[in-house]
């Protein structure tokens, strides 16, 4: 038992990874250059595609059916009406949000 408690004592949080990883030191800058370069060109296409995607009346009906279900499956398992719209209201705005994002980009 003593060594399930050492076990947990162990895990590492995500800030301790976070703060591990910052720790190491970058070797060699040369090839940065070259990879922000060549990610510049790809991620405005890519943008704008899933702009397009987000905002394409087919991807809208979509979200809507999507919504009505999980709607459905939240009242099914007992959530009350007002809580399943706030869920709702929530999760339309996390995408609305990601997609404001997105276009800031640009």
């Amino acid at each position: 038992m003593a060594s399930s408690k050492t076990k947990k004592n162990k895990k590492q949080n995500i800030n301790d990874l976070k703060a591990d990883k910052q720790k190491e030191p970058i070797a060699d800058f040369s090839q940065t250059k070259d990879i922000v370069k060549a990610l510049s060109g790809e991620i405005g296409p890519l943008v704008e595609q899933l702009l397009g995607a987000i905002y394409n009346v087919e991807v809208a009906e979509i979200f809507a059916d999507s919504l009505i279900k999980i709607y459905k499956k939240l009242k099914d398992e007992g959530i009350t009406k007002t809580t399943a719209e706030k869920i709702l209201c929530e999760y339309s705005a996390n995408v609305d949000r990601f997609a404001a994002m997105l276009k800031k980009k640009e």
